[in-house]
């Protein structure tokens, strides 16, 4: 095989995050051959900068461009994650590539060689990840953070009970519980657990948060990360006893490492069940809470929120 040609969606921060599992699974399936990823975002080079694509592509719209870009390519395998696009559903049909992967719709039906059923009451790095098991690959949303967090160089508190917090929302103010609130549950954990320190990690839209941390009466137990990498922001999470997090990107780091996790989700529109399906990872140390009256985000208690991550360290503690 001389080369894989990745689809990507269109998607933002958070969603890109969740591509990286699929990436990394080509990468180990096929270690010799090169990974091409068709992004519609200038910002899908983050792609190769995480070192799992050999070269980033902002794809030509429209179907003659993107045939002709593909047939000069000649990619054995092209692995789609835009199955709703027929236009480029056709492109990849007509481009010669032997394997063509993607969901399932009418027309990748016809034109694509193996097609699986999108499925968005699963969390959505899992689902990415069914689309190349026809192809015998097999592989778990946490394998590529896991070997992040080894290559972490951040120096993390050396403290036994050790807490991360992701207060972001790129999406929106609907998405943010509130910087108050993550530092009132920091004073709750401090109280009960003498060693307790904290691990903030904020991205640009969050600097204005920064201040506010270094103020609080928690300040000297809590470490800001600004801007990390994803390296680093995996090793933070890797050493922390419990992560709690906004429905953000980097929440989807720990979400997929399979770490103690309480993810705060909002329901203001009512529509916080879907987003938990598609944004919530199950399983026996996370709980995603959100409220069952249409209300802001930020009307959920640090009481239940403490609570919830309480109910994720041994009772001894």
């Amino acid at each position: 095989m001389r080369s894989v040609v990745f689809v990507q969606n269109r998607d933002f921060f958070g969603a890109r995050l969740v591509h990286l599992p699929l990436l990394f699974a080509l990468k180990g399936a096929y270690a010799d051959i090169e990974i091409i990823v068709f992004s519609p975002f200038e910002s899908g080079h983050f792609f190769r900068e995480r070192g799992l694509a050999s070269e980033v592509i902002v794809y030509p719209y429209g179907l003659l461009r993107m045939r002709r870009k593909l047939k000069r390519l000649r990619p054995d395998l092209i692995v789609s994650l835009r199955p709703g696009s027929e236009w480029l559903n056709l492109a990849i049909g007509l481009s010669g590539a032997k394997q063509r992967l993607s969901f399932r719709t009418v027309t990748t039906r016809m034109l694509f060689t193996h097609t699986v059923k999108r499925d968005i009451s699963v969390y959505r790095a899992q689902d990415f990840l069914k689309v190349l098991e026809p192809i015998g690959i097999s592989s778990k949303p946490g394998f590529f953070f896991w070997e992040q967090s080894k290559q972490g160089t951040v120096l993390l508190p050396d403290e036994r009970n050790t807490f991360c917090l992701i207060p972001g929302g790129g999406s929106g103010k609907f998405k943010r519980w509130g910087i108050q609130n993550f530092i009132e549950l920091c004073e709750r954990l401090k109280e009960r657990y003498q060693t307790a320190v904290f691990i903030f990690i904020l991205g640009e839209v969050e600097e204005h948060y920064i201040k506010e941390i270094r103020s609080a009466s928690i300040a000297e137990e809590s470490t800001i990360l600004f801007n990390e990498t994803v390296a680093n922001c995996a090793r933070a999470i890797a050493g922390s006893r419990v992560t709690i997090a906004n429905d953000c990107g980097p929440a989807q780091i720990a979400q997929m490492m399979n770490v103690p996790y309480v993810g705060i989700f909002s329901n203001y529109d009512g529509k916080a069940k879907g987003r938990i399906a598609e944004w919530f990872f199950p399983h026996k140390n996370a709980q995603a809470v959100t409220t069952e009256d249409l209300e802001d985000i930020r009307a959920i208690s640090v009481e239940r929120i403490d609570n919830a991550v309480s109910q994720l360290l041994p009772k001894s503690d």
